[in-house]
């Protein structure tokens, strides 16, 4: 008897082991979602953004443009980046991130199919890549992996971030090769769009095995229940070495502090020297006479530091407090930028393509994670829908903004003088950047 009443409690146990709710436990589809995002982003920005890269320079030189009225689409991008995010904030919100990604995927493979179609003048050019991709960009671009991630992911969420956003990279490294070799077989720039396009089928395909929330599938934030007691043999959360904000902030709370301010100064940097890079890189290196196939070598190398900069970067910042690893990583861009601009040598030009790529790729992991650590995971995506529009315009100036500067000087020494004061204001702002204290945690202090 006493060995039956033994075997009853052990099966009891194993149930309740087995789920909290009665049903049985499936396994975490957070990696799930990450694996996902990971090939979504490899497809589509890899095949794409990255893509402009290669395709752009052939498309100026074929279609004999000037550099700064060809960048305007590119600028004109940007701004219908940070115009729609507002949109895909309420979009995610409402319909969820796999429908607001399948949206914005369709409306990126239709770009890309007017682009191969219907372009013969800029003007067309200026429209479809600028109003269309712009759109495209915002409704499938990064707001909604980073969104998945931070529903899925509070301890790791870095670390998670990372591994997504080192998808576009290596899915950029491999396009440099892939699309110049289809450019140089059919002797067209089309052809590299329409692979672009093929890309972007396998990610809209992707896109609907993505799983927006946790309780959408019974399941909880790093598979952690917290409703479980720890008796049920349930190990604890295991508590961020990072801060974590304890309140989700509004708009206005977020506005009043002086770090948004200083993260403002530190994205609008990055992303711009970025932009700047992958939008007149080759030209640049083409100018100073480096042939075509080491400057895809040296623009490929930036990709891949992007790439490989990532995880690292997520998973220190789930260590170490971000303002230290963002005034480093800030540093050494500045270093890697200074050295582009003044070293001549194919190797020097590799080793500061390198130091920016990882850098770059490090800030895209990281600044994600500092808003929703400083402002709450829940006012994320609110946040940023707020901060796309304020900041976008900015980063719209450096494409057309550096292709005058050529047109008009000669040379991109300008716009390397630009950037590089930029860079080191953004290594003050990362030095000031400390937590900001909430409303409450004010009023809480003055009661006391």
């Amino acid at each position: 008897m006493t060995h039956e009443k033994a075997l009853a409690a052990t099966q009891a146990s194993e149930k309740e082991h087995a789920s909290s709710d009665g049903e049985p436990r499936r396994r975490f589809y957070g990696w799930n979602n990450a694996g996902l995002l990971f090939f979504i982003q490899f497809a589509a920005s890899g095949f794409v953004y990255f893509a402009y890269a290669a395709i752009f320079p052939a498309m100026v030189e074929a279609m004999d443009w000037n550099r700064g009225d060809a960048s305007i689409a590119h600028s004109l991008s940007f701004l219908m980046l940070g115009l729609s995010y507002p949109l895909t904030a309420w979009m995610i919100g409402k319909k969820g991130v796999r429908f607001t990604l399948t949206v914005g995927l369709t409306i990126m493979l239709a770009s890309l199919l007017m682009t191969v179609f219907f372009v013969t003048q800029i003007w067309h050019w200026t429209v479809i890549w600028g109003l269309f991709m712009g759109v495209a960009n915002a409704l499938a671009g990064p707001l909604c992996g980073q969104t998945v991630v931070i529903n899925w992911f509070n301890v790791k969420r870095a670390t998670v971030l990372g591994i997504i956003l080192t998808g576009n990279a290596l899915g950029g490294f491999f396009a440099q090769p892939i699309l110049i070799r289809v450019m140089d077989v059919f002797g067209n720039w089309q052809s590299g769009w329409l692979v672009s396009a093929a890309a972007v089928v396998v990610a809209i395909l992707l896109t609907q095995f993505v799983v927006n929330r946790p309780k959408d599938i019974g399941q909880h934030p790093d598979n952690i229940n917290p409703h479980v007691p720890k008796t049920h043999g349930q190990k604890p959360a295991p508590k961020p070495r990072t801060y974590r904000s304890a309140h989700s902030w509004t708009i206005g709370q977020v506005f009043r502090t002086r770090a948004v301010y200083f993260i403002m100064i530190i994205s609008v940097t990055y992303l711009g020297i970025g932009t700047f890079l992958l939008t007149h890189g080759s030209l640049y290196l083409s100018d100073i006479g480096i042939s075509k196939l080491q400057t895809a070598s040296i623009v490929s190398i930036f990709i891949i530091g992007s790439g490989l900069g990532r995880m690292p970067a997520g998973w220190l910042g789930d260590r170490f407090e971000l303002r230290w690893l963002m005034a480093a990583m800030m540093a050494a861009m500045l270093g890697g930028f200074i050295m582009l601009w003044s070293v001549a040598s194919v190797v020097g030009l590799s080793i500061a393509a390198f130091i920016l790529g990882l850098c770059y790729g490090g800030f895209f992991a990281l600044s994600p994670a500092l808003t929703s650590n400083f402002f709450g995971q829940e006012s994320f995506a609110k946040i940023n829908s707020v901060f796309a529009p304020l900041l976008l315009p900015f980063v719209a100036t450096a494409p057309a903004g550096a292709g005058y500067i050529f047109d008009i000087y000669g040379s991109y020494d300008l716009a390397f003088l630009i950037g590089s004061v930029l860079l080191g204001l953004s290594l003050v702002a990362a030095i000031c950047l400390v937590p900001p204290q909430h409303d409450s945690a004010h009023e809480s202090a003055e009661a006391a």
